[in-house]
């Protein structure tokens, strides 16, 4: 005797498991959500105004999301903006800084947005080191190709490249330092900017933050906005983009699938036969008359018909 399978009780308890995981997903997801400086964020610091306004004006933007090391050779300006502050930021190796350095050397354009720059030890190739200094806004330095058209930018300042390290051409600046600086960096050039939020949605309605941002980033090629940093991988599947509370959750229904379809169709002991029930017919009555008119010794005229049909059927059980 075999267990019949009940697929209907396992989709039950996967059906209840994963509305508990939905429901788990749904409540984190109500969870106050960080802003950050990724292109696809819409909130206060995000850059999604800015790439939507690029792509607009005719700017010919994409997002990136792989490794630098597979950057693709069209692409000629690559800008990529802080992650510390991301919980999914994706921290870049010797490898991806060696990559950024090569695709600079090469003729490329690298905007990097950031707040602490860490001259030799930074990501960006060639860059000097900010210090601390809580300013807002900052004013064009000098007239070229970036500045044009731009008289100040206006937003929270909180670091600056001092003055009296610098190097390369300041582009924005206020009494505390400079706040935007290019350099050439072999066949390529850098454009380096201490103030993310200058260039976030909750200041990109100022004309000269827009301005400046529009003349860094347009006007060398192909450009892209590198969302591998925050996270993003286009080579990624549908189930390793879900949150790690989700995963979990389907983790567990699927195991707890496998056991029971296992328990259902797998036999771990010999089968249990019970024992047979007592159920008595017509025979066992007949016979049992029989026994009692035998013992009674009582022996019937020939005519008697309950007398002939057990003789009948004893002849017929032991032929039998």
């Amino acid at each position: 005797m075999t267990k019949r399978i009940r697929l209907d009780l396992i989709l039950l308890g996967a059906g209840v498991a994963l509305l508990l995981a939905i429901g788990y997903g749904q409540s984190a997801l109500e969870q106050p959500r960080v802003s950050v400086a990724s292109s696809y964020d819409t909130g206060p610091n995000g850059y999604r105004a800015l790439y939507d306004v690029l792509r607009s004006a005719g700017v010919p933007l994409h997002r990136f999301e792989r490794v630098p090391g597979l950057l693709d050779p069209s692409i000629r300006t690559l800008v990529m903006t802080g992650y510390e502050s991301d919980p999914a930021a994706k921290p870049l190796d010797v490898h991806d800084v060696a990559a950024l350095r090569r695709f600079v050397r090469n003729g490329g354009r690298f905007v990097a947005i950031d707040d602490e720059f860490a001259g030799a030890q930074d990501v960006t190739p060639g860059v000097g080191a900010t210090v601390r200094a809580r300013a807002s806004g900052a004013a064009a330095v000098g007239r070229d190709a970036y500045t044009q058209g731009v008289t100040i930018v206006r937003g929270p300042i909180d670091w600056v490249f001092p003055f009296k390290r610098l190097r390369g051409v300041p582009l924005l600046a206020n009494a505390r330092g400079v706040v935007a600086v290019s350099y050439r960096y072999g066949r390529g050039e850098v454009i380096a900017v201490t103030a993310p939020a200058l260039f976030a949605n909750a200041q990109l309605r100022n004309a000269g933050n827009l301005r400046f941002a529009y003349n860094a980033i347009a006007g060398h090629g192909n450009a892209s906005f590198d969302e591998y940093v925050h996270g993003y991988d286009d080579r990624l599947s549908l189930l390793s983009v879900l949150p790690a509370a989700d995963r979990a959750a389907l983790a567990i229904v699927a195991a707890a699938v496998v056991l029971a379809l296992i328990g259902a169709n797998v036999p771990f002991a010999p089968p249990y036969l019970p024992p047979p029930a007592d159920e008595r017919d017509s025979s066992d009555y007949v016979a049992a008359m029989a026994e009692l008119m035998r013992r009674s010794r009582r022996r019937p005229p020939d005519d008697d018909v309950l007398w002939q049909a057990t003789i009948d059927f004893q002849r017929r059980k032991e032929h039998a």
